[in-house]
């Protein structure tokens, strides 16, 4: 073979053999034809609850919990977010929420809702404080010879705080008439006059420890109290009567019991003999029912609590004995009071 021959024998066996080594570098490249990179998942997609809807509302606001959206697709992990959060108080109206779901590629996806809160409104929105020294919130102690009011303690004023509380910005009042040193006797005819002069939807009744000033601790059974007992029914049967005048049309009353006395020794003692209080009560009750009005019955609640309820002259009330008297009204109030839905955005 000459060198030519050998020359070109050789030439060809490189070309075969270049083949061979660029199929064997395709092969290890992963071989066929190019598939390019992986394709991503679809993007995420969120769905939201359903819009909410809670009736009935007291206060400014209620906490409202949610199921967690649901999502589909996307490149884990992916995450969501809502804002508010589940479990947030929501206020009275309708508040959005919006949800979004974000995946590992920086995809994201939204959806949104609503909660509605709807609060609820009473049709009574001024209430008249009728009594005497413990209505106007006297606790039993002096200062310089004067007995010390304790306004911010007294019932009415934390009558007026639940108020506030419960049914925020309803214009809701509770104005305090009570008079110290005041009999029910005299109290009686101030009653129209008062009544002319504020137009209240509500009266809310606490009268006669002055007329049994004439009872202390051991007389309950005493003529004279027992004279004092009745006048004291009566006079409040007189007070209800009053309201119900046409030219009043006071549309609620409240009539309520009298609160124990502290317990002894009592400095100074202006306790009311426990008899006769409770003898009192059952005359209320009675008058109460005959009259068809609401009563309101704190008397109960304070038996076994005097010294914590009743301040040191074993009459007047502490802070907390006017809490407890205070919630005594209200509940009565929302018991017979109807309640309108509001809705505000």
């Amino acid at each position: 073979m000459g060198f030519t021959q050998v020359r070109r024998r050789f030439a060809r066996q490189m070309l075969a053999l270049g083949a061979v080594v660029v199929a064997a570098g395709t092969a290890a490249c992963g071989g066929g034809p190019d598939s390019g990179p992986t394709p991503l998942p679809a993007a995420p997609a969120i769905t939201c609850p359903s819009d909410i809807s809670t009736k009935g509302v007291t206060g400014g606001g209620q906490a409202v919990s949610y199921p967690a959206p649901v999502t589909t697709g996307g490149s884990a992990p992916v995450t969501t977010s809502c804002s508010p959060v589940s479990g947030s108080t929501f206020p009275i109206g309708t508040t959005a929420v919006s949800c979004t779901a974000r995946d590992s590629a920086a995809r994201q996806a939204t959806c949104s809702f609503a909660v509605t809160l709807s609060a609820t409104t009473l049709t009574a929105t001024k209430f008249l404080a009728f009594g005497d020294s413990v209505t106007e919130g006297q606790n039993g102690r002096t200062i310089g010879g004067f007995r010390v009011v304790d306004v911010p303690n007294s019932y009415p004023t934390k009558l007026q705080g639940l108020f506030d509380f419960e049914f925020p910005g309803q214009g809701i009042v509770v104005t305090n008439h009570g008079q110290g040193g005041v009999t029910l006797e005299e109290a009686v005819k101030t009653l129209g006059p008062m009544l002319d002069a504020e137009h209240p939807d509500g009266l809310l009744i606490l009268h006669g420890y002055n007329d049994l000033g004439v009872c202390p601790p051991g007389s309950g059974n005493s003529p004279t109290c027992k004279t004092a007992i009745q006048s004291v029914v009566n006079k409040l049967r007189e007070c209800v009567q009053i309201a119900r005048e046409p030219k009043h049309a006071v549309r609620y009353i409240f009539v309520s019991t009298l609160t124990p006395p502290g317990p002894a020794p009592a400095t100074p003692d202006r306790r009311r003999d426990a008899g006769a209080i409770t003898q009192t009560n059952t005359g209320i009750r009675q008058m109460v029912s005959s009259e068809g009005v609401v009563l309101v019955d704190p008397h109960p609640a304070f038996l076994g609590h005097e010294a914590e309820y009743v301040d040191i002259d074993g009459l007047h009330l502490r802070p907390a004995g006017n809490d407890v008297l205070a919630n005594n009204f209200f509940v009565a109030i929302k018991r017979v009071v109807p309640a309108n839905l509001l809705f505000r955005f």
